[in-house]
């Protein structure tokens, strides 16, 4: 038997944060106190969990967000992609990704989304969000039991830098449980970036530091890389309905569309088939999965094409009836893929932020695999991200093959479900491919199970790639539940109870009526909590 862990939610009038980390909440709350609103509590919120979460986002990476400005009565996508540098030549591209050292790392564009986003929209100063980050990167913060098992993971690679064996690790130990991890250097460069504004990453000191750490330690960044600064680009949204919801999520370069086409197909069923606790349910959304994921790899799609597509089938209900008949004739499939993806196997972070007026805002943010690169920057405290892994190397005809200052391939999906055009649930999980797979099982155990938001998130879950291979909580699905997912030819892999793998949503509910509560919960999956303004 395993033990239930226990949800963190809450409950308030005046907004809601919920993130994979408690002092990322506390940072966003206390925006919301400071009367800042949606943008700016999550542009804190984001920050600073490149401070206490740092093995899987920061200013070294890239950050994503779906914003609902409920004023305007308007959504859209922020993609906040890195960039390849310039430097490359598609020609000597090498013959594998590269996924370690200052060579694996595109252009952090983390600031510049970030920056753009509170500038743009946020209603505090800079240096006001910045302040709990900067307060936390000085002070310390708390090392769980899940940052010490990463760094104890990933300890041969993380000892070979320098800065890295001076804070993370004590005595050439990683850090225990419990103990206080200092970033000194971090919180002297955010401190930098309150003063000077934002844009001193690329081009004011710390884009000079950067440019000589590069130059020093053969990365590939140079100063024309950082001058033509990765700005982030609003785009469309995503819409689709399920039931009687509206589904509103990310375009290309994310894989909204395979939400709903997972949506799309578990619509043909009724909502008593839909239930993953019995064989039945669990195989029909194993196949939903996998037939969702191998279309997105065989058909890849450029963000700057999508929109102005004639075909965009992957999201038309009518495609969707081709494979609820599919699964409805038999549980077995397998396709072969024509298009392989790049390897995303990515680390990530989520969070959901609401203020009082109904304004939303959800960021997926990223340094892709856990501590990115395995590198920190040289006197500024950050990881360097690894996104030059997150390319196609081959096939010169792929959306995402490598080329300089391409955008890399993305799985984020945050997603807002809407009742008659009025938000309810603001959704976003990391995990890579299982991103999709995740918010999937949430939204119809909300929608067909009518399970509250903090028995959606924490319920069994499990993850079907293109491939058929299964992971799951196998420990709390039943023996028949597991038995179906075998006979349907799914290679099974046992994850552990809660698993770190299998993604980590965070989510709110707004209130249908004025003055009504906002509900917050954060996944029991990594160490997030949901907290609103007092």
């Amino acid at each position: 038997m395993y033990e239930t862990r226990p949800v963190s939610q809450a409950e308030a009038h005046g907004g809601m944060v919920s993130t994979a980390s408690e002092y990322a909440t506390r940072a966003g709350v206390e925006m919301l106190e400071k009367g800042g609103n949606a943008v700016d509590a999550a542009a804190a919120a984001a920050f600073c969990l490149g401070v206490s979460e740092p093995q899987a986002s920061g200013i070294g990476g890239q950050s994503m967000a779906l914003v609902h400005l409920e004023n305007e009565k308007r959504t859209f996508a922020l993609d906040g992609s890195s960039r390849a540098p310039y430097v490359l030549s598609p020609h000597k591209n090498p013959s594998r990704p590269i996924k370690l050292g200052l060579k694996s790392s595109t252009v952090p564009s983390t600031p510049a989304a970030l920056g753009y986003l509170q500038e743009n929209y946020g209603r505090l100063t800079l240096a006001e969000v910045l302040a709990p980050s900067v307060r936390y990167a000085e002070d310390g913060v708390r090392v769980t039991p899940l940052i010490h098992s990463l760094i104890r993971r990933e300890a041969e690679q993380l000892r070979k830098d320098p800065l890295v064996l001076k804070n993370y690790f004590s005595k050439r130990k990683p850090l225990a449980e419990g103990s206080l991890l200092r970033q000194p250097e971090l919180a002297e460069t955010m401190r930098r970036m309150a003063e000077e504004g934002w844009r001193d990453f690329y081009t004011g000191e710390t884009g000079d530091k950067i440019v000589k750490d590069m130059q020093r330690r053969g990365g590939l960044i140079t100063a024309v890389d950082l001058q033509q600064i990765p700005m982030p680009v609003e785009r469309e949204v995503l819409e689709s309905s399920y039931r009687n919801y509206g589904i509103v999520t990310f375009p290309p370069p994310g894989a909204g569309r395979v939400l709903v086409q997972v949506l799309n197909t578990l619509e043909g069923f009724a909502p008593e088939k839909l239930r993953t606790d019995e064989p039945v349910g669990a195989v029909i959304m194993a196949l939903a999965f996998r037939f969702a994921l191998n279309y997105r790899q065989r058909m890849p799609v450029h963000p700057d094409h999508y929109l102005q597509s004639l075909n965009q089938v992957v999201i038309d209900k009518v495609y969707a009836e081709e494979i609820i008949n599919r699964i409805n004739d038999i549980y077995h499939l397998a396709l072969k893929d024509t298009f392989i993806p790049p390897p995303t196997a990515g680390e990530t972070t989520h969070l959901s932020v609401v203020d009082k007026e109904g304004n939303a805002v959800g960021i997926t943010q990223s340094i892709e695999l856990v501590f990115g690169s395995k590198k920190m920057a040289s006197d500024l405290g950050f990881f360097y991200n690894n996104y030059m892994s997150a390319f196609e190397y081959k096939d010169v005809t792929h959306p995402y093959y490598l080329l300089p200052g391409g955008r890399p391939w993305s799985s984020v999906a945050p997603v807002l479900l809407t009742k008659k055009g009025r938000p309810q649930f603001l959704l976003g999980s990391p995990g890579s491919s299982r991103i999709s797979t995740a918010l999937a099982q949430v939204i119809t155990k909300l929608v067909d199970q009518e399970q509250t938001l903090a028995e959606a998130i924490s319920a069994p879950r499990f993850h079907a790639s293109d491939t058929g291979e299964l992971m799951i909580e196998k420990d709390r699905f039943s023996k028949e539940v597991n038995r179906a997912l075998q006979l349907a030819s799914f290679r099974i892999t046992k994850r552990d109870p809660y698993s770190f793998y299998l993604g980590c949503v965070q989510g709110v509910e707004m209130p249908l009526k004025r003055r009504g509560q906002f509900r917050g919960v954060a996944d029991p999956r990594r160490d997030g909590t949901a907290e609103g303004p007092s």
